[in-house]
């Protein structure tokens, strides 16, 4: 058995991170994968859209509840000054709870709610659940990617799919409507902090008695523009994301917001599976090789991207070419449209994968403003995409195709202006070479 580990598993340290997140990451989609086909024959259409609904809302509180320090963890060279930061990231999860609950106690008692939002009026209460639940665990996954923790990432997804499936499966028997899905994607927020938790105490104890309110200001202050600027940028980001489920919900209906969501759980399975999980990775060398070895940094975001382009291009033409026909067969004749979706962001999905390893190189190498940009532009195109087809009065399909090309285009965008700012560093690097060689 050693020895068939042993030619399985790659002895590279980064391909060997990769691999157990992977391997984590696809026990946990595959549980979701498994349940779809049961959860669309138990939910409607309408329940799975106030669910994308749910999920769009939840994205947007969450990437910022920690006020983007957590990305910060990743970057002090002692371990006391990343806890201290650790600990800035769990205030502002904190503050972000109590405020979110507040809104959600004004909208209850006085109803003040958009039209895309009204299909969650009964649901909430959830929100507060999942800010704090998810905002820890986001921060302490970037205290596990600091200390090469891969093994417990691994493990606290698939905790995460687990209780989901587990609670929107028994719901759904139970209830009918769309509670079920609602209160097992809050569920599934809350779970997997806790070992994180239980580990950081065990061994950082003493650490966490030392942190100081001066120590955390001075650090506050020394990346003050991850919440000044990449908050920003991340809430103009996610929007890009969130926008659309929103946007068709109160244009078109929770039915077609539903077949929507549903192609964004198939196809985006195969981003979290794969690109999120080298992301993981990728941030964690990103952060220690752009100040190290650059020229090495260049070599891994090329290897990855190649990588990614060979694994999803067959996939990417299945999809387009069969996915309603796929979509009928297996999650049942409602879903057709959801197929017709599927074909229409095919490469949208294909372009979003290629991307997702290295989505966040400008944020390591501290070009908020070159991402802040991008996010900008992409939010603008996203609102453009669905809301002129809309007024110019055609379907809800066209609006997703317009929508699937114009986010391709924005995807490839992005990725060469990462490409350019490592090449960028490249140059710095080598400058006090050729100085030298010169002298």
């Amino acid at each position: 058995m050693k020895k068939i580990l042993a030619r399985i598993i790659p002895r590279n340290r980064f391909a060997q991170s990769v691999s157990i997140i992977v391997g984590g990451t696809a026990l946990a989609q595959a549980l979701g994968l498994l349940a779809s086909p049961i959860l669309t024959r138990i939910y409607h259409p309408a329940d799975f859209g106030a669910l994308q609904v749910f999920i769009s809302v939840m994205s947007l509180l969450t990437v910022a509840a920690t006020g983007r320090y957590e990305i910060a963890v990743l970057l002090p060279e002692d371990e006391q000054s990343a806890i201290e930061v650790l600990t800035l990231a769990m205030l502002c999860v904190g503050a972000a709870t109590v405020l979110c609950g507040t809104v959600v106690i004004i909208c209850h008692y006085h109803w003040i709610l958009p039209s895309s939002m009204i299909v969650l009026r009964r649901f909430l209460w959830l929100l507060p659940f999942s800010v704090i639940g998810s905002g820890i665990y986001q921060a302490l996954n970037y205290w596990a990617m600091r200390r090469d923790d891969y093994k417990q990432i691994a493990k606290s997804k698939f905790t995460q799919a687990a209780a989901q499936s587990v609670m929107q499966l028994g719901t759904g028997l139970a209830v009918q409507g769309s509670f079920g899905l609602l209160v097992g994607d809050a569920i599934g927020r809350m779970s997997g902090s806790g070992r994180f938790a239980r580990d950081l105490w065990k061994g950082y104890a003493k650490n966490l008695r030392a942190v100081r309110l001066r120590s955390m200001f001075r650090l506050a202050t020394r990346y003050r523009e991850y919440p000044l600027v990449s908050v920003w940028g991340a809430l103009i980001n996610m929007s890009g994301l969130a926008l659309p489920a929103l946007l068709l919900a109160q244009y078109y209906g929770a039915g077609e917001t539903g077949s929507f969501g549903l192609v964004y759980r198939v196809l985006g399975a195969p981003i979290s599976l794969i690109g999120v999980s080298i992301a993981q990775v990728y941030i964690s060398e990103a952060a220690k090789l752009s100040r190290s070895d650059p020229q090495r940094l260049m070599h891994i975001f090329l290897k990855t991207t190649r990588h990614m382009i060979y694994v999803g291009l067959v996939p990417c033409a299945i999809f387009a070419a069969i996915a309603p026909w796929l979509f009928v067969h297996i999650f049942g004749s409602a879903w057709r449209e959801a197929g017709e979706y599927a074909r229409y962001l095919a490469f949208m999905f294909y372009a979003s994968f290629i991307n997702s390893p290295v989505t966040q190189t400008l944020n390591v190498l501290e070009r908020q403003w070159a991402q802040f940009a991008w996010d900008i532009s992409r939010l603008i195109v996203t609102v453009t995409a669905i809301v002129i087809p809309h007024w110019m009065g055609y379907g809800a399909g066209f609006a997703v195709l317009v929508y699937g090309i114009a986010m391709t285009t924005m995807y490839c965008v992005h990725w060469t202006q990462s490409y350019f700012g490592i090449h960028r560093c490249v140059r710095m690097s080598v400058r006090p070479m050729i100085s030298a060689a010169r002298a």
